[in-house]
């Protein structure tokens, strides 16, 4: 089984089913895990959730949507009725989204709220923003969602760490000390057993959408650019 790890979408949906079209997703066979932030910022939010929810259904537990700090920020906003921060973050341009298409976000507040701060395979495990060496069980919730201090250069010793959250120009493998080297696109790279890979690349800002795509031992990187 393939499984195959997206970044931060941030309501890119052209891009997302461009990429989806890349990696030849096979909804019958493949694990796919969104790392959050699949909302806010881009244009088309209501599009993003609803192929979300189209999948999710195909697929069942192979298809895993992370919490990020964008579907927490919109969670708090629906249920304290103070849009303030969210909107400071995007959120403005999903409730148009979801406005445009007769929809409102209030409809899917549960789904987004139980959503799972992180997900564990035999390969690695998978957050939105950062998490302690010392494992899941370990780490607090802000960390999952806000962290940005292993993107930054902090050593991580734990197991290998795939997140988004901080863009970056190129997708970058950083090692247990925190040197960090830049992945190239579409080759055939033994899967690491420690270290810590970044999968945003800033689609919404006019960078790429990126995903990882690991299967028997081996992973590959591959992006679609902002339309």
């Amino acid at each position: 089984m393939r499984i195959i790890i997206i970044g931060d979408i941030h309501g890119c949906y052209n891009e997302f089913t461009a990429l989806l079209d890349k990696v030849n997703l096979d909804v019958a066979a493949d694990k796919v895990i969104l790392l959050g932030d699949a909302m806010d910022r881009g244009a088309d939010s209501y599009q993003v959730l609803k192929k979300i929810l189209e999948l999710k259904l195909k697929m069942k537990d192979r298809f895993v949507y992370l919490m990020g700090n964008h579907e927490d920020l919109a969670v708090d906003a629906i249920d304290s009725g103070d849009n303030s921060l969210w909107n400071s973050n995007g959120g403005g341009k999903t409730r148009k989204s979801f406005y445009k298409a007769g929809s409102r976000i209030q409809k899917y507040a549960d789904y987004l709220r139980n959503l799972p701060l992180y997900h564990e395979t035999d390969e690695c495990i998978c957050v939105h923003a950062g998490m302690s060496s010392a494992g899941p069980d370990k780490t607090e919730r802000d960390i999952f969602l806000w962290d940005r201090s292993i993107a930054h250069g902090k050593p991580y010793h734990g197991k290998l760490l795939i997140y988004g959250h901080t863009p970056m120009k190129t997708v970058i493998y950083q090692n247990e000390w925190g040197s960090a080297a830049a992945i190239p696109q579409e080759v055939k790279m033994e899967l690491p057993e420690t270290g810590s890979i970044c999968l945003d690349t800033g689609c919404v800002f006019e960078g790429m959408l990126t995903a990882m795509v690991i299967e028997d031992g081996w992973y590959q990187i591959k992006s679609v650019p902002k339309k």
